[in-house]
């Protein structure tokens, strides 16, 4: 099975799942195959109706022994993942952060990290929505990198992950209509599915003679259509919904 079939697989699964104890235990088990044996899933919400956003780790697998000792050191103000998840949009790996300069306390967290687990490499996708900073996954790895198609499939389920999370502690995430009816035009529904297949617009454009311009419009229509920030997130409900077939 490949990597995008996982993550699909995980899609279809999870539709069933109706408590936070059995989605845990299947994102541990998925994430395990992916030689993930520790992540953190948190997402910024409010506390109360019209308070503010606060940190609420929505699932979790890691050694308690550590993860108490992270918060009594305050290891998460040195943390530059997690620094690195409110500045940054797009995914990053440890190795990113490494590659730069860092202050002495930080690498040694890292050392720390990487005895505690154990694991030797992470992977981090930030999340955001309309408000800004809106939570992140954090992946620690076994080994110190990770493929790119691992990468892709496991921000696929982190994401999903995260927005199954909250539906299930009835906590606002993306607002979507369960209907019978598809938002989506034939041509869209077209795209999605290349794009859900990893193929960049360039690509899609060529074996649909459009011009790469016109393919990122329908996308970003078909993302408006269905109230979602990114093409991940547009992927993943399309496929839930049967809007469209993966090959």
């Amino acid at each position: 099975m490949t990597e995008f079939q996982e993550a699909m697989e995980f899609i279809e699964r999870v539709e069933d799942i109706s408590t936070l104890d059995d989605l845990h235990a299947l994102v541990v088990r998925v994430f395990e195959r992916f030689g993930v044996p520790n992540f953190s899933i948190v997402a910024m919400l409010p506390e109360y109706e019209g308070g503010a956003r606060a940190p609420v780790v929505l699932l979790k697998h890691s050694d308690e022994g550590w993860a108490e000792n992270y918060w009594r050191k305050g290891h998460f103000n040195l943390d530059p993942a997690i620094h690195g998840a409110m500045t940054r949009v797009h995914p990053f790996s440890w190795s990113d952060i490494e590659n730069g300069r860092m202050p002495k306390e930080v690498r040694d967290l890292f050392s720390e990290i990487r005895e505690a687990m154990p694991v030797d490499g992470g992977y981090v996708v930030p999340v955001h929505d309309e408000e800004g900073f809106a939570g992140f996954i954090a992946l620690y790895h076994e080994g110190r990198e990770i493929s790119s198609k691992a990468k892709a499939a496991l921000k696929l389920i982190g994401l999903y992950a995260i927005e199954r999370a909250k539906e299930l502690r009835a906590l606002r995430g993306i607002d979507i209509a369960i209907t019978g009816v598809c938002p989506l035009t034939h041509r869209q529904r077209e795209i999605l599915s290349f794009v859900a297949d990893g193929k960049s617009d360039w690509d899609i454009g060529v074996v649909l003679k459009l011009a790469q311009s016109t393919v990122n419009e329908h996308v970003e229509k078909a993302k408006e259509a269905m109230g979602v920030k990114t093409r991940t997130q547009a992927v993943a409900i399309a496929v839930r919904r049967g809007w469209i077939r993966i090959q």
